[in-house]
């Protein structure tokens, strides 16, 4: 079974990165203060986040991730103190680009990046069994593109 991310997932992502940067310095508080919760707590924190940023993954074996000229598959990595604990991340399957049903090393097949918005536990130093929850974002390869080498001088 393979997995394709959407156009429709990548926008609404990126429109949440962009609120949560504008909602972050409209508050004008960079940093904002962390309070230790109990897990029950985390978790209905956590349920909500996910909710509101459920992915739209699809499964489809005629998706583009096997009909394109860089074609690519997925892994996914896990982390259980992040929300969500599972995310794909893609990876290119070929150096060049399958053009004329062949591999065209005159071409490069790279991966195409977006900033996603997850969740983070850590344990309260004083009291080991409450967390602290905070946002933050990292970079997942989500696609592969064919694109002409980029030559440096």
């Amino acid at each position: 079974m393979t997995s394709s991310v959407s156009l429709q997932t990548i926008s609404i992502g990126l429109l949440l990165i962009f609120n949560t940067f504008i909602s972050t310095f409209a508050g004008g508080d960079l940093k904002p203060k962390l309070k230790c919760m109990s897990v029950n707590d985390v978790n209905q924190t956590a349920e909500r986040f996910l909710v509101h940023n459920r992915s739209n993954l699809r499964f489809n074996e005629n998706s583009l991730q096997n009909r394109s000229l860089s074609p690519w598959v997925y892994t996914v990595t896990r982390d259980d103190n992040r929300f969500p604990h599972e995310i794909p991340f893609a990876k290119c399957l070929y150096k060049g680009c399958f053009i004329n049903q062949r591999e065209d090393m005159s071409y490069n097949s790279v991966l195409v990046h977006v900033q996603l918005t997850i969740m983070k536990k850590t344990p309260c130093k004083r009291h080991p069994d409450r967390y602290r929850v905070n946002r933050d974002s990292i970079i997942v390869p989500v696609a592969c593109t064919c694109a002409v080498p980029s030559y440096t001088k």
